[in-house]
């Protein structure tokens, strides 16, 4: 089938020029696939891309992207890849899926920062689908001209080999042979585990999107991530070729045999061609078998594509984007937690889900897990059913019709998707990926919102374990010991448990840390060690070694048990006496025997032989770690108060941690992983390729540094929004003429406060619509609404719109609630005619909140943001301390390990995070090409360059700096006036364009003018 003519490119030749592509290195050279660009460095890995061979010139990125039209439907060819696009593509789309496609191609690591609103992340969905779908035809077209190759050998050579083949697959000796297999196939069964179509089906297929003269300007590479010969699709199969006469050599079970083994038949023919060429093949046909005898592992698995996000909200998102704008339909699953999907009334009443869901599915008590296979063949979930393409709460309705466990299911269709959607968690933290069955090795992964991938690493190498924890697990291995059943591996676990338990009620500890609340002691330290620590905490390699032992001995008991217990249940659903009752005291002996430790407990160890693993002494992780000894209170300030039977606050605050008893506090052993590459180094050597994409990932250098991992390309996209449809704009002084300053030693000051009010005030009487406005922390906060409501400003406020304040702690339900009566106000105060300054709502919120991050403010939700200070982590806080020190250290090069990456210093890591804190908080405004907004920095800070710097690229290249509000009150009104009366033109709104400006400027929000408070 011939495509039609090709169009003139659609897409300028500048079409990309809203994107800012990482230099390359001078010491980078052309990749082998000519739409891969220079700034893609040929990273290989060694176990996954074979040698590459360079091309001469590879072409520009406008001239990689090409359209095709046929029949009114768009297809748009990106690095070799016909990507299927619901839309014409803002230009920033185009970049990121070129980016994306080519890094693909190379299979390498990259990033992507895009703001909020450009479309991010249905280009994503797009490009890795297409991707895929071109990466598995082009494979599946190599097996078939492999499979050819080996039955035109068999027509004119013996193949009396198989059966050595035969021999060996069954030979312990030969394990390690490329693949496993169960039992031969006829020859002409499907060519690959992962295709579904014969050869003659192959052949009468068309291929036409994967053959190279689709394009004829541009050489598309046959096969990404595989070397193939020139004339590697130069022999397509064609019936009606002539073929020279047949010897007919061998049997056709011979040549089934040879098909089934086909990387070793292709090995074989390989050594004999050294000695002799065989008869019948083409010296093209055995450089085919040659390349595809070095890559034989990677041919036959088509990548998985792991997409990941920060929640399961964003998890939804993406899935409808998947469902409603793109044509692409393929296996698809969505990983959640047991709380979101669980329908047993009884587990959801409990106060943990998890472990109540353990406990009954253990005793196989459950009906709906008992059920939940009837869910993996219903008829919605099938290709072109209802439900094809699922979220959680679709697969958690179903489950509730028909009695099935949702949980359960969904993790059972993730293993044979094609598509897994999860929050990140589920890929970063190696426990739970390992309980989920997430396989990173070879498949591509998607981390979406990856601005807090750094700390989720962090975290989830990382461990604490409480002394109540620990003594949980010392009762149950005491159990255990009483009952005879394995009593020297749980002996072994009591052992620890007991030591550290009593080690962390100790009175010894030389803590340096205190705090209100608590207090902190930390390892190594100068008068000790490391290992001396863990020696006397009985965490020494010798003792580690035997607790993993006795854990592998429990964890198979503990496995066998459940397999008996699975046994007895559907011999039980069959209704099979499997005892006869005179033997009711053997029955009740092997109930007893079913017992064992709390899948809680077994989770805790495996965690603890984790980070001990990192620890060990040959671990290259083991500088990477810091253990803390952390005495906290078990209740809140004012509940100790309360508990001491105080009726007020006492004027100075005991220190709670250091007064009381041991046994009244919470005692945590910590092992904390300052390094986030322990965890994710291990992603990247398994993965593909990794890309991380958010709208605020800059300054982008630093998540390579900190990550450990090399990313071979980056990408700053610019907003699909005109400059001319937003403000960034910052105010140095307030109105007492003081700069508005908002560091620690500043903003318990009264005049700042009162500048930042009246500032405020007298935005709030210019703004349409919604409007937010961020703080560094809750406390501030609370000091801005008290000192506000003695001074007026908040009732000056309160005349304009509807104030409401974010929530510190609550439930996800109240914080909902509190968001849909924010919606709800604004659009109830619309009316035709109202004056856009009085109908509205305003929200005050915290940097890295509830509100700062995940919830579309779009249109009239938010028509300014306001941004108050810059939030640095909390100076003393002892984590941020020790990674301070620790980035220090790690930011000279160590003559002792030079393959050791160089990190930032701890200054710099410090700024970096509070700047993705506003950043992220920017966004919040501009959701889509449409919509318009305010950004107001009321801080001082902003007007030096090198803290414009660090904001996000669209923002920091349009930011005006004013003295004072009064000199921007004039650029505020005009941009206020133009931007509502477009809205007005195309019918969006209502009001009335003049009365913008209300009787505002005649209102006096003087400090002389409001009711002051004793500065006292």
């Amino acid at each position: 089938m011939s495509l039609p003519p090709q169009p003139a490119l659609e897409v300028a030749p500048d079409a990309l020029i809203d994107t800012t592509l990482s230099e390359p290195k001078p010491d980078v050279k052309p990749e082998t696939t000519p739409d891969v660009k220079p700034d893609v460095k040929p990273d290989v890995k060694p176990d996954v891309k074979p040698d590459v061979k360079p091309e001469s010139a590879p072409p520009t990125a406008a001239q990689s992207i090409r359209v095709v039209e046929d029949f009114g439907h768009k297809t748009y060819f990106i690095s070799g890849v016909p990507v299927h696009f619901p839309f014409q593509p803002y230009p920033s789309q185009l970049g990121m899926m070129s980016h994306m496609l080519r890094a693909l191609n190379s299979a390498q690591n990259t990033m992507i920062e895009s703001p909020t609103g450009s479309g991010k992340s249905l280009a994503l969905l797009c490009a890795v689908l297409a991707w895929r779908q071109s990466f598995e035809a082009k494979h599946r077209l190599i097996l078939a001209n492999v499979q050819q190759t080996i039955r035109k050998y068999a027509e004119h050579n013996s193949m009396a080999f198989v059966g050595q083949l035969l021999t060996a697959s069954l030979d312990d000796d030969y394990a390690d042979f490329p693949f496993r297999r169960e039992a031969p196939k006829p020859a002409d069964t499907p060519m690959s585990a992962d295709s579904d179509i014969t050869l003659d089906e192959l052949m009468a297929e068309d291929l036409s999107h994967v053959m190279p003269d689709i394009e004829p300007a541009v050489k598309t590479d046959p096969a990404p991530n595989i070397t193939v010969g020139a004339t590697a699709f130069s022999h397509v199969p064609n019936p009606d070729a002539e073929v020279a006469p047949a010897t007919n050599l061998s049997s056709p079970s011979q040549l089934t045999m040879a098909l089934f083994y086909m990387p070793e038949t292709a090995q074989f023919i390989l050594d004999q061609a050294k000695t002799l060429p065989p008869q019948g093949l083409s010296a093209a046909e055995i450089d085919e078998l040659r390349d595809y005898s070095q890559n034989a592992a990677h041919v036959k698995t088509i990548p998985r594509i792991y997409f990941g996000t920060r929640t399961h909200k964003q998890v939804s998102q993406l899935v409808d984007e998947l469902r409603r704008k793109t044509p692409y339909r393929l296996r698809s699953a969505v990983l959640g937690s047991r709380t979101q999907t669980c329908i047993n009334r009884k587990v959801k009443k409990s106060g943990s889900v998890d472990e109540e869901c353990r406990k009954l599915v253990d005793d196989s008590l459950c009906a709906p897990h008992r059920a939940y296979r009837k869910l993996l063949a219903h008829q919605k979930l099938q290709r072109e059913g209802d439900l094809e393409i699922w979220d959680l709460e679709d697969i958690e309705s179903l489950g509730k019709e028909t009695h099935a466990c949702p949980y359960f299911a969904a993790r059972e269709l993730a293993s044979s998707a094609n598509l897994v959607f999860c929050p990140y968690n589920y890929i970063l933290d190696p426990g739970v990926r390992a309980s989920a069955g997430v396989e990173l090795e070879g498949n591509v992964v998607i981390l979406d919102e990856a601005h807090n991938v750094e700390n989720a690493a962090r975290d989830s190498g990382s461990l604490e374990l409480t002394d109540e924890q620990l003594n949980v697990i010392a009762i149950e291995c005491r159990m255990m010991v009483d009952r005879g059943t394995l009593a020297n591996e749980h002996q072994v676990v009591e052992t620890l448990t007991t030591t550290l338990f009593n080690w962390l009620r100790g009175s010894d500890h030389p803590y340096e840390y205190p705090e209100f609340d608590s207090q902190t002691a930390v390892w190594p330290r100068s008068e000790e060690s490391l290992d001396a620590l863990l020696e006397r905490i009985m965490l020494s390699p010798r003792f580690v070694s035997r607790l993993r032992s006795a854990y592998s001995v429990i964890e198979g008991y503990i496995k066998d048990v459940r397999s008996r217990k699975e046994r007895l249940r559907r011999e039980e659903d069959y209704q099979v006496v499997w005892k006869p009752n005179e033997e009711e005291e053997e029955e009740e002996e092997e109930e007893e025997d079913t017992r064992h430790l709390s899948a809680g407990s077994m989770r805790l160890l495996e965690q603890l032989l984790r980070v001990l693993g990192h620890l060990a002494p040959d671990s290259p992780f083991r500088q990477d770690y810091r253990v803390a000894c952390i005495r906290k209170s078990k209740f809140q300030p004012a509940q100790a108060d309360e508990a001491a039977g105080a009726k007020r606050r006492p004027r100075k605050r005991r220190k709670i941690a250091s007064d009381l008893p041991a046994s009244e506090c919470v005692n945590v052993l910590a092992f904390w992983a300052l390094n986030p590459g322990v965890v994710f180094s291990e992603i990247a050597a398994q993965a593909r390729t990794i890309v991380l994409t958010s709208g605020t990932l800059s300054p982008l250098d630093s998540y390579a540094s900190e990550l450990q991992v090399k990313f071979s390309s980056t990408l700053e996209a610019s907003h699909v929004i005109s400059s001319q449809r937003f403000r960034a704009l910052t105010v140095e002084c307030g109105s007492s003429g003081e700069l508005l300053e908002g560091k620690y030693k500043n903003v318990d000051l009264l005049t700042f406060q009162d500048d930042v009010g009246h500032a405020i005030a007298d935005i709030v009487a210019r703004s349409p619509d919604g409007m937010l406005v961020f703080v560094p922390s809750y406390s501030l906060l609370a000091k801005l609404m008290a000192r506000w409501q003695v001074t007026g400003c908040l009732s000056a406020i309160e005349v304009f719109k509807r104030v409401f304040v974010e929530p510190q702690g609550g439930s996800k339900d109240e914080f909902d609630r509190l968001l849909t009566t924010y919606r709800d106000s604004l659009a109830k105060n619309r009316p035709p005619g109202r004056q856009p300054a009085l109908r509205g709502a305003i929200m005050f919120a915290v940097y890295r909140g509830k509100v700062s991050e995940g919830i579309d403010f779009s249109d009239y939700f938010c028509r300014t943001v306001v941004n108050i200070g810059i939030p640095y982590p909390a100076f003393k806080d002892v984590k941020v301390v020790l990674k301070r020190q620790y980035n220090d250290d790690r930011s000279v090069p160590d003559r002792n390990n030079p393959g050791q990456g160089v990190l930032l210093n701890g200054s710099k890591w410090y700024d970096i995070q509070a700047f993705r804190a506003i950043n992220q908080a920017l966004g919040r405004c501009l959701r889509h090409k449409m919509d318009w907004g305010a950004i107001i920095m009321l801080e001082s800070r902003f007007a030096q360059r090198w803290n414009v710097e660090r904001l996000s690229k669209w923002v920091r290249q349009y930011m005006s700096v004013y003295r004072t509000f009064n000199e921007a009150k004039l650029d505020l009104d005009a941009f206020y006036r133009a931007r509502i009366q477009e809205d007005i033109d195309a019918g969006i709104d209502e009001s009335i364009v003049n009365e913008i400006l209300p009787a505002c400027d005649s209102l006096d929000l003087s400090p002389s003018a409001t009711v002051t408070a004793d500065n006292s």
